[in-house]
Protein backbone atom coordinates (compact mmCIF):
# COMPACT_ATOMS: atom_id res chain seq x y z
CA UNK A 1 0.00 0.00 0.00
CA UNK A 2 1.43 3.14 -1.19
CA UNK A 3 1.94 6.35 1.01
CA UNK A 4 -1.29 7.97 -0.52
CA UNK A 5 -3.52 5.13 -0.27
CA UNK A 6 -2.85 4.50 3.45
CA UNK A 7 -3.43 8.44 4.16
CA UNK A 8 -6.91 8.20 1.83
CA UNK A 9 -7.56 4.69 4.09
CA UNK A 10 -6.71 6.61 7.39
CA UNK A 11 -8.55 9.63 6.57
CA UNK A 12 -11.94 7.88 5.34
CA UNK A 13 -12.08 5.77 8.12
CA UNK A 14 -11.77 8.96 10.52
CA UNK A 15 -14.33 10.60 8.88
CA UNK A 16 -16.90 7.36 9.27
CA UNK A 17 -15.73 7.32 13.39
CA UNK A 18 -15.24 10.95 14.26
CA UNK A 19 -17.49 12.32 16.71
CA UNK A 20 -18.21 15.93 16.44
CA UNK A 21 -15.52 16.75 19.15
CA UNK A 22 -12.86 15.31 17.05
CA UNK A 23 -14.06 17.44 13.77
CA UNK A 24 -14.44 20.17 16.21
CA UNK A 25 -10.83 19.92 17.50
CA UNK A 26 -9.16 18.71 13.60
CA UNK A 27 -10.77 21.84 12.56
CA UNK A 28 -9.20 24.29 15.29
CA UNK A 29 -5.24 22.25 15.29
CA UNK A 30 -4.90 20.96 11.65
CA UNK A 31 -6.97 23.27 9.72
CA UNK A 32 -5.28 23.32 6.57
CA UNK A 33 -4.69 19.73 6.75
CA UNK A 34 -8.25 19.03 7.05
CA UNK A 35 -9.27 21.13 4.30
CA UNK A 36 -6.72 19.66 2.39
CA UNK A 37 -7.81 16.11 2.76
CA UNK A 38 -11.77 17.08 2.51
CA UNK A 39 -11.13 19.48 -0.49
CA UNK A 40 -9.12 15.70 -1.94
CA UNK A 41 -11.64 12.87 -0.87
CA UNK A 42 -15.06 15.04 -1.17
CA UNK A 43 -17.03 12.30 -2.65
CA UNK A 44 -16.38 10.02 -0.50
CA UNK A 45 -16.59 11.81 2.40
CA UNK A 46 -19.81 12.98 1.31
CA UNK A 47 -21.03 8.95 0.64
CA UNK A 48 -19.84 8.05 4.46
CA UNK A 49 -21.97 11.25 5.42
CA UNK A 50 -25.04 10.46 3.87
CA UNK A 51 -24.54 6.40 5.28
CA UNK A 52 -23.88 7.96 8.53
CA UNK A 53 -27.40 9.63 8.02
CA UNK A 54 -29.51 7.04 6.32
CA UNK A 55 -28.31 4.42 9.06
CA UNK A 56 -29.35 7.04 12.17
CA UNK A 57 -32.45 7.64 10.53
CA UNK A 58 -33.06 3.88 10.82
CA UNK A 59 -31.96 3.60 14.22
CA UNK A 60 -33.93 6.76 15.70
CA UNK A 61 -36.96 6.27 13.81
CA UNK A 62 -37.25 1.90 14.53
CA UNK A 63 -37.47 1.32 10.64
CA UNK A 64 -36.46 -1.33 8.95
CA UNK A 65 -34.18 -1.23 5.77
CA UNK A 66 -36.54 -3.10 3.61
CA UNK A 67 -39.21 -0.24 4.77
CA UNK A 68 -36.76 2.34 4.02
CA UNK A 69 -36.03 0.92 0.83
CA UNK A 70 -39.64 1.25 -0.37
CA UNK A 71 -39.54 4.48 0.62
CA UNK A 72 -36.51 5.70 -1.41
CA UNK A 73 -38.17 3.56 -4.54
CA UNK A 74 -41.31 5.43 -3.93
CA UNK A 75 -39.59 9.13 -3.96
CA UNK A 76 -37.69 8.38 -7.22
Amino acid sequence: MTEKELERQNFLTWCKYATLEEIERAKRTNKKTLERLLYKYADEVEKINNSKYVSEYISQHNVGVQKLELSLEIAR
